[in-house]
């Protein structure tokens, strides 16, 4: 496949995202695809995700000032601001006024939260939502599987398996991961129902699971591994889990994953300086001195280092998002993150109980946001994933999601795709 054809499909459905914004539709509609515009492009493509957020953004405020856009502000926006409340607070007393900004500004993409949830005020948005982010994951995808070996190749050193290995990324990790436990459930969703699945949407799965499997982050596998589990197990009879266990053995049956799998012996030594250091060294000596927290963005390796010196250099971060927000914004901080957390948990739960009796594309939706979200807060418990500013946009598409299904009254669903899910 050349070059001027692998570039094209991205591009035009960015043209068609632009031409959507600009053409003479209500400035609500045209704020609703800045918002799908940003859903497919954060996945392989942070500057141009912000752009659309930028944007969004604008139309969005020019909507509410025109009375175009009802503004939902949900009471998981209320937690999340008490939350960044503190952290600034906790970050100006355990930092200095000079570059506040670089280390809080990342706060600031959870907006998202209310205006995806003002925006998202029929089910079949949130489909389009949805797959708008797949449809990002398996460009990003793509994308992986072409450059990681070409770069590992270029510098194989101590050989091409390390070299591939370290090319891996947790941001991409994570957001495949995303890709292939949405995928999976909607495709499983829609044979349990009877409806035909098209070839993109297979080609998507698979292609996600490939970029999963080259980033190498076992975090991410494990993380895939359980939540595909739930919705196999969710959709499927008994006897469709024997192939999906045969893949899974499989998949551990692969060189490379062996050997990566094979170094996690290094991570379970305390004395190793790896997350069991962090987390039962450094994390409980730290928060004994400053129980309050060092301050949001505050940690450094530096302090780390004063604790235990052979902890991974050049690291300011503990590996995992309880840590680093106790650490970080002490124990106030961390029931405030926690109650967050459990709230837009409780969001997803009050979705799917709502869903009972309604179509299939939104009980669908509130269990497919339901299983993301809890794919990120899984991960987070082994990977620090709440300082990424692509993955804190995910963070606040999936909480603004689950608000705006938590809320939303019965209603009639309207045909879409087809009647396809």
């Amino acid at each position: 496949m050349t070059g001027r054809y692998c570039i094209w499909p991205p591009l035009a459905l960015i043209f068609h995202f632009m031409k959507q914004i600009f053409e003479n539709v209500s400035v609500e509609q045209k704020a609703f695809y800045a918002l799908l515009a940003t859903a497919f492009t954060i996945p392989f493509s942070i500057a141009l995700g912000q752009l659309f957020v930028g944007l969004c953004l604008l139309v969005f405020c020019a909507g509410v000032a025109q009375r175009q856009i009802r503004v939902h502000l949900p009471s998981v926006l209320v937690v999340a601001g008490v939350f960044i409340g503190w952290a600034i607070v906790s970050s100006v007393f355990g930092g200095t006024g000079h570059g506040l900004w670089q280390r809080c500004g990342k706060l600031c993409w959870f907006f998202l939260i209310p205006v995806t949830a003002s925006l998202l005020v029929q089910p079949e948005r949130s489909l389009k939502l949805i797959r708008s982010f797949m449809a990002g994951c398996a460009l990003l995808s793509i994308k992986d599987l072409v450059l990681y070996p070409v770069l590992a190749w270029r510098k194989p050193v101590p050989d091409f398996l390390t070299a591939l290995i370290d090319k891996g990324s947790m941001t991409d990790g994570q957001m495949l991961m995303l890709g292939v436990v949405g995928s999976t459930f909607l495709i499983l969703a829609m044979v349990k129902t009877g409806r035909r699945v098209v070839w993109w949407e297979w080609a998507i799965l698979v292609v996600s699971v490939a970029g999963l499997l080259i980033n190498f982050k076992r975090g991410s596998w494990f993380c895939a591994i359980i939540l595909v589990g739930v919705a196999i197990l969710w959709n499927l009879r008994w006897r469709a889990w024997i192939p999906a266990i045969l893949v899974i053995f499989l998949f551990f049956m692969i060189p490379p994953v062996q050997s990566r799998l094979g170094q996690l012996k290094r991570e379970f030594n305390v004395e190793g300086g790896g997350r069991l250091t962090m987390w039962f060294k450094i994390a409980p000596a730290l928060i004994q001195e400053h129980p309050q927290g060092v301050g949001y963005g505050c940690l450094t390796n530096e302090m780390m280092r004063d604790v235990f010196r052979w902890v991974e250099p050049s690291r300011n971060h503990l590996h995992s998002n309880w840590a680093q927000v106790l650490v970080e914004t002490g124990w106030v901080g961390l029931m405030l993150y926690l109650i967050w957390m459990g709230k837009s948990l409780g969001d997803g739960i009050v979705w799917i109980m709502r869903g009972k009796g309604r179509s299939a594309v939104e009980r669908a939706n509130a269990i497919v946001v339901m299983l993301m979200l809890a794919g990120l807060l899984l991960n987070g418990f082994v990977e620090y994933n709440f300082g990424d500013t692509e993955i804190i946009i995910l963070y606040a598409f999936l909480m603004g999601m689950a608000a705006a299904g938590a809320r939303r009254p019965e209603m009639i669903m309207k045909p879409i795709l087809n009647g396809r899910l």
